[in-house]
C-alpha cells in the first residue's frame, strides 16, 4: 500500500508541476522557471506538514532534499548540512550537463 501511495504522490506531484508551470508561463513573459519554484516550495510545505502529522507523501523531489538538509541542521550538523545542500546542487547540475552532453554525442541532440 505504501508503494501505491508513493506512486500516487509522484503522479500528483508531476501533474501539479506541469499545470503550475503552464500557468506561470502563460502569465509571465520570462523564461525564469517560476512554476518549478512554486511547486518545490509548496511541496516542501506539504511534506513538512504531513511529516509533522506523521504521514508520508511526496510532491517534488525538492521536498526530501529540503527535509533531509533540515534534519541535519536540527541535529547540529551544520557542516554536513551545508555539504549535503551544496553537493546536491553542484552534483545535480553536473549530472544534468553530462547527461545532455551524452545525449548530444549519441545523436539525440539536446535543446
Amino acid at each position: 500500500m505504501a508503494i501505491f501511495g508513493l506512486m500516487l504522490g509522484g503522479a500528483l506531484g508531476t501533474l501539479a508541476r506541469y499545470l503550475v508551470t503552464l500557468a506561470s508561463q502563460s502569465l509571465l513573459t520570462t523564461s525564469f522557471p517560476l512554476g518549478t519554484i512554486l511547486v518545490n516550495v509548496l511541496g516542501c510545505y506539504l511534506i513538512a506538514l504531513l511529516t509533522g502529522l506523521r504521514h508520508g507523501g511526496l510532491l517534488a523531489p525538492a521536498c526530501h532534499f529540503a527535509l533531509e538538509g533540515h534534519a541535519l541542521g536540527q541535529e547540529g550538523a551544520w557542516n554536513r548540512a551545508s555539504l549535503y545542500v551544496l553537493a546536491n546542487l553542484v552534483l545535480g547540475y553536473l549530472a544534468l550537463v553530462l547527461g545532455r552532453a551524452t545525449a548530444a554525442r549519441l545523436g539525440a541532440g539536446a535543446p
